[in-house]
């Protein structure tokens, strides 16, 4: 069949199709029951650096017996033309995005699903990122770059190292490509492939994912290859042993087996233990054990300068009492030996996404026991009649216990409100940042009784693991790496969420944590509304200038004492 031509201005993506070979009628129910598509899947694979169509060998073949195959060449590369300048790997998945827009409208296509290969991975990232709405699976197979590997020199040295474990089918496939494309072109676009900052665009991806790493791929090391999972939320892991970086090329069927089983819902691969994400993420980006100790005493004197700052905060910015009145207010809910000012970085970057932040006064150092700082808390809310779009509680370490003790005094009815306190409160859910929701076992090194709260043996960091019904309200926000919580903050049930940011305290004034945090709140109503089965919810925080109540100002919200 001809290459179909999709262009945008001089870049022009090559489509070749493999037509549909046959498809059992199990397999085929199979996919419709999982809600993958409807009828047979459709495949779009997106090859990497200096490759084409031709560089999917006989996996594109396999799999047309199952479904519909798109084999894509990218501007300057296969049979596609050279544009006057390689595109970034951004500008790459906005026209890949497009392509599947047109397919979507011009086919009736739904929900293909992308496989990308090297950095063709990096393009499919970007497109799943950007345009949720037209992607609902992704393959990533041996993504680059390593981040603490992301210089040509390293690049080169990698792939001459994954060279000495390749096959000769793969090294002709591969060698043949390289000269069609030409050195130059090639090399030109290894800078933009360099550049991108894949880490940063990964918690952002909503796609059922898969990553697959060849087991003995020199490009990208396991580390980074399970870092690539620790980053999209809910993403699998698989390897194919005794495969390299070349794992698209080879025939026995191990890497068409897991894209197909993707493919159907079958849920190939396996969810990375916490442990496994924070180690790999520590190699990946924290670089060596001596900047991971550089990481950790910067972390305490940002702590520490912070809760200086304290002593001389007066009153919140006054902005904070404005914004969108479409978005739910914020409430703020710092840790131990924390108030409000700890978290102002975090605060002022959801108010200029359109929030309003409520402050509770009278917390002092948040030094009580978490259910008693719960249920006055309640207390404290009850006495401001909630906005209409709600609120949400937006929590450090000690304080999402505290939100998560919170919502479930209110889903059982059991706290100083009663039952009705739910709807008077109308707290939608809570956003929680490096939370120890099992505690943590080094808060036997202290002496204070505040820290020692914390040990996983505790009567109420136990009683509060049991409270697991309200965990699907709860996103949890953690970075690569946390002195504090060694045990992690994943909480079972709830949205995990793992930031490329190293740090306990830190954490709070990290941008990429602000961003998950945003986008967290957002999450948040919008589960909160599927539950209610009212299909609204706010817009999104950042989509919209803020609305007026009236001319030239926005609807103002008040702090709120804990005591009367």
């Amino acid at each position: 069949m001809p290459a179909r031509t999709f262009r945008r201005g001089d870049r022009v993506i090559l489509i070749h199709e493999r037509a549909r070979v046959g498809a059992s009628p199990a397999d085929i129910a199979a996919a419709d029951v999982a809600g993958a598509v409807a009828g047979a899947p459709v495949f779009v694979l997106v090859h990497g650096l200096g490759m084409g169509h031709a560089y999917w060998g006989d996996l594109a073949e396999r799999l047309a017996e199952t479904g519909r195959v798109l084999a894509l060449d990218l501007p300057g590369f296969g049979d596609s033309p050279k544009p006057r300048t390689p595109p970034s790997i951004p500008e790459t998945g906005e026209l890949l995005a497009g392509l599947l827009a047109e397919l979507l409208r011009d086919e009736g296509v739904r929900h293909p699903v992308l496989v990308g290969h090297s950095s063709g991975a990096q393009v499919v990232a970007e497109a799943a990122a950007r345009h949720p709405e037209l992607v609902d699976r992704i393959v990533l197979v041996g993504p680059s770059v390593n981040p603490r590997e992301r210089t040509a020199m390293k690049q080169v040295g990698r792939f001459v190292e994954d060279v000495a474990v390749i096959d000769p089918i793969a090294f002709e496939v591969g060698a043949r490509a390289y000269l069609e494309s030409g050195l130059r072109w090639t090399a030109a676009n290894l800078r933009p492939m360099l550049r991108h900052r894949m880490e940063a665009v990964l918690p952002q991806v909503r796609a059922d994912t898969l990553v697959i790493r060849g087991e003995e791929d020199r490009v990208v090391p396991r580390s980074w290859g399970q870092s690539v999972a620790a980053l999209v939320p809910g993403a699998r892991y698989a390897e194919i042993p005794g495969r390299g970086h070349e794992a698209t090329v080879h025939r026995d069927g191990a890497l068409h087996e897991l894209i197909l089983a993707h493919a159907l819902g079958r849920r190939p691969g396996r969810t990375l233990a916490v442990h496994e994400r924070r180690a790999a993420l520590s190699r990946a980006l924290g670089g060596s054990t001596t900047t991971r100790v550089g990481w950790i005493l910067r972390d305490y004197g940002y702590g520490i300068r912070r809760r200086l700052d304290q002593l001389s905060a007066k009153r919140p910015p006054a902005r904070w009492r404005h914004g969108d009145p479409r978005l739910p207010d914020v409430v703020l809910a710092p840790g131990l030996h924390e108030h409000w000012s700890f978290l102002a970085p975090l605060a002022d970057a959801l108010n200029a996404a359109g929030h309003r932040i409520v402050i509770i006064h009278g917390l002092g150092m948040n030094r009580r026991a978490v259910s008693d700082t719960s249920r006055r808390l309640q207390v404290a809310l009850g006495r401001v009649p909630a906005p209409p779009s709600g609120r949400v509680i937006v929590a450090h370490s000690k304080g999402g216990l505290i939100a998560k003790h919170l919502l479930t005094d209110l889903e059982r009815g059991t706290g100083p409100l009663g039952a009705g306190a739910r709807a008077r409160l109308d707290v939608r859910g809570a956003v929680t940042l490096a939370t120890p929701y099992a505690g943590s076992a080094r808060a036997k090194w202290f002496l204070d009784p505040g820290m020692r709260a914390f040990l996983p043996t505790d009567a109420e960091i136990v009683e509060l693991q049991r409270f697991a019904e309200v965990n699907a309200r709860i996103v949890s926000i953690f970075g690569t790496l946390d002195a504090h919580v060694p045990e992690g903050s994943a909480l079972p049930g709830a949205t995990n969420i793992i930031v490329p940011a190293a740090g306990h305290f830190r954490l709070t004034a990290s941008p990429a944590a602000h961003r998950a945090a945003i986008d967290a709140v957002a999450r948040v109503i919008a589960l909160d509304s599927a539950a209610r089965g009212t299909g609204t919810g706010s817009p999104r925080a950042g989509a919209a200038r803020p609305v007026s109540d009236a001319p030239g100002r926005t609807r103002p919200t008040e702090d709120v004492p804990l005591d009367p």
